[in-house]
């Protein structure tokens, strides 16, 4: 028998469970001299303002939060980009066993994104519901696994709107020398809701969005994604963590928009992890100083082999049958919090190299940012 939500939180509330109010807010401004990640290398400055809101009700084994958000991106050199999202969601979580050793979460978010006219494309709406468990099965392992569904509808353009479905399982073992091992596993699907006509397009590249477009080819993808993350204690205050990844597309078709200028792909609009196939590595050294001030930098090198995209020159040009990128980033970040207050501060500094035979691609970009958050 359907249990629902609203059911939950009656029995919640007349088992004697304490309810408390809770919220935030949180203000950005982000520098960056290369804002749509392109070889035009045109800045703009980004304030974002975030406001968060939430009602918990909660047992000695369970916890219900409704919640809200708000989020406002403002550009200030190009206004036309600024848009709004705002979310709203339900989250239950159980301790399944006295010892608390196994937790289970599950829940639902409603998403809207409001873009202004010029980015019309990406308004859209989004009910995403998810599941996860998490175990301790002794001091040394601990297992997590779950499934998400998401749905996703386009305001302007049916055609792109899609499915998604992801598993994942994720191990975790910790060493009495400060040392961890973190395994991950995911496997996803993304496949459109509206079948395509077999058509063709022309043969070059849209560099820029239209207003109206036929899908060409018939689209979905299967990607399979694993991850091995190495975690160690240096010192009382000092960390050091290793990542390597590689994701593979199982099965690949991409949504094609066909234009006067050419064709226009979903991964060319979106550039979501679908798109592309290829390994990544990172490390990140962590240090806590004085005043529990806290100090991350960072390096990652990735490549990007872009399954269904052909690589072109500025005049649109093919060069390569398939683009592939090579991304590397520099990151460093400083935070600091106030927990009297329920301020959290944060200042940081990314650097990123991308190099593509596709020459639009091909770009530096720098970004500073600030970051302030008032809890309670």
């Amino acid at each position: 028998m359907k249990t629902s939500a609203l059911t939950i939180l009656l029995l919640l509330w007349t088992s004697g469970g304490a309810a408390q109010w809770s919220g935030g807010i949180q203000v950005a401004t982000l520098l960056d001299d290369n804002a749509f990640n392109n070889y035009l290398q045109i800045d703009d400055r980004l304030t974002e303002v975030s406001l968060q809101g939430a009602y918990d009700w909660e047992t000695e084994t369970s916890n219900l939060q409704l919640f809200y958000t708000a989020t406002l991106d403002y550009f200030a050199l190009l206004p036309s980009r600024s848009f709004q999202v705002h979310s709203s969601g339900l989250v239950f979580s159980h301790t399944a066993d006295e010892d608390e050793q196994t937790l289970v979460n599950v829940g639902g978010t409603f998403t809207l994104r409001d873009n202004r006219d010029d980015f019309t494309i990406y308004d859209h709406s989004q009910v995403s519901l998810y599941g996860n468990l998490r175990s301790y099965f002794s001091d040394v392992l601990r297992v997590s696994a779950g499934y998400t569904f998401r749905s996703v509808w386009f305001s302007e353009w049916s055609e792109l709107n899609y499915l998604e479905h992801t598993l994942f399982i994720q191990p975790a073992i910790s060493l009495p020398t400060r040392t961890t091992f973190i395994l991950q596993a995911d496997l996803g699907f993304k496949g459109y809701t509206t079948p395509n006509p077999n058509d063709s397009g022309s043969d070059g590249p849209a560099r820029r969005m239209g207003r109206s477009g036929t899908e060409v080819a018939t689209p979905g993808v299967t990607q399979l994604s694993g991850s091995l993350r190495i975690g160690q204690g240096l010192a009382e205050r000092t960390g050091l963590s290793l990542t390597a990844s590689y994701q593979v597309s199982l099965a690949k078709e991409s949504r094609y928009l066909s234009f006067e200028d050419g064709l226009l792909t979903d991964d060319e609009i979106f550039d979501d992890h679908y798109g592309y196939d290829g390994p990544l590595v990172s490390l990140m050294l962590t240090q806590i100083l004085p005043a529990d001030f806290r100090v991350r930098a960072s390096g990652s090198l990735q490549e990007r082999r872009y399954s269904n995209r052909p690589a072109f020159d500025l005049l649109g040009q093919p060069v390569a049958s398939q683009r592939i990128d090579t991304r590397s980033v520099l990151s460093f970040s400083l935070e600091k919090s106030f927990p009297a207050f329920g301020l959290q501060a944060s200042l940081a500094y990314d650097h990123i190299i991308n190099s593509s035979n596709d020459e639009f691609y091909t770009y530096r970009n720098h970004a500073i940012s600030l970051t302030l958050s008032l809890s309670h």
